[in-house]
């Protein structure tokens, strides 16, 4: 099962400015479920769910690696939260990274976030078995069906 959204909870304000909400949400893959605070500070619910529409698209008509941001503070914020996918025939495999921008290239654009992502890792260089949720590509074409959103 796949599923990415927000959830009916009211707008939090996690952050040292009281004027920022950040919407709650919910990343479900297979039998795991990760929440997530959606800063509203520059992208609003409507351009999240548009941005993961349009990746996890990608991702089924065969692009290797799509970035769901979950939380994005803009390109003068010290960091983001993405959920890097990576296609290996019918499995995604999914990472979750905490994305410094200071070690963006210059003229990042964050609705072309998936270029930027780096190739599949499963180990760390320390040698740490990087965590992963797997699951099948028909999950997530039934989600976007399901959501009428294919």
């Amino acid at each position: 099962m796949f599923s990415i959204g927000f959830t009916d909870e009211p707008p939090e304000y996690p952050y040292d400015d009281t004027s920022i909400p950040a919407a709650p949400g919910r990343l479900v893959l297979g039998k795991s479920t990760e929440e997530f605070l959606a800063n509203l500070s520059l992208w609003n619910k409507s351009d999240y769910q548009s941005h993961w529409t349009r990746e996890l698209k990608t991702l089924l008509k065969g692009n290797a690696k799509v970035a769901l941001v979950v939380s994005y503070y803009g390109n003068s914020a010290s960091n983001m939260e993405i959920w890097k996918g990576y296609r290996d025939g019918e499995l995604v495999h999914f990472q979750n990274q905490i994305l410094w921008c200071s070690q963006l290239p210059s003229g990042f654009d964050a609705l072309k976030l998936s270029q930027y992502v780096q190739d599949r890792e499963v180990v760390t260089s320390e040698g740490n078995r990087i965590s992963e949720w797997d699951l099948n590509i028909r999950d997530i074409e039934l989600f976007l069906q399901q959501s009428n959103l294919l």
